[in-house]
């Protein structure tokens, strides 16, 4: 059986992880490296792979269904070049995404649009199969696999990134990083590049 590529590196020198408590045969199983023990806490979230190669792990179960969406709220930016914002609201039936990009690191809530401010805000219209083919994009990305934070200690500006997603009955996911992304992080830019803006340059 092929093994799974990683999400990160994209090498296939990757590995079941083990939960639970490990037998004899477990543990020289890991020795020999081909496993790697999760130890015995085992959640919704806990991820089934691991990459040998860069230590990624991935293959989560999604925890959330993609249609309890309730927004999706996404800052990428920084204190010298353009920032990015887009907010969907969910639960509304008539649906679309509020997009704006401000200039050297300026603030906006698209929540609470305040038309003081000069900044333009585009409101993109979203049709039901849109927000379908949408959502089940983003939920092919193991959003909720990826770690809360990725931090490049080496740079202290560059850019930031802040994502939250809610969810119904007041669960979310929120995840940030500052000059470092997570595992299909290229794929999460096309898909916005496909519903907002092709000119967004964020790669």
């Amino acid at each position: 059986m092929a093994r799974k590529k990683c999400p990160a590196c994209r090498s296939t020198d990757t590995v079941d992880i083990l939960y639970g408590m490990p037998t004899q045969d477990a543990y020289e199983s890991a020795k020999r490296g081909e496993v790697v023990l999760g130890g015995c806490c085992i959640s919704d979230v806990s991820p089934a792979k691991h990459c040998k190669e860069c230590g990624q792990e991935f293959g989560c179960e999604n925890l959330f269904s993609v249609v309890d969406i309730q927004s999706f709220e996404l800052y990428i930016g920084g204190f010298y070049a353009t920032s990015y914002f887009v907010y969907i609201d969910g639960s509304r039936e008539s649906k679309h995404i509020r997009y704006a990009k401000t200039p050297g690191g300026m603030s906006v809530d698209l929540k609470q649009c305040n038309d003081e401010l000069d900044i333009n805000i585009e409101e993109i219209p979203l049709t039901n199969k849109q927000w379908l083919e949408f959502t089940d994009e983003i939920s092919t990305l193991e959003i909720v696999c990826w770690k809360d934070r990725y931090d490049d200690e080496l740079m202290f500006d560059g850019t930031q990134w802040d994502l939250t997603i809610e969810f119904s009955e007041h669960n979310q996911i929120n995840k940030s990083g500052s000059n470092k992304y997570p595992p299909y992080w290229e794929q999460f830019i096309k898909i916005l590049k496909k519903y907002i803006d092709q000119d967004m340059d964020i790669d």
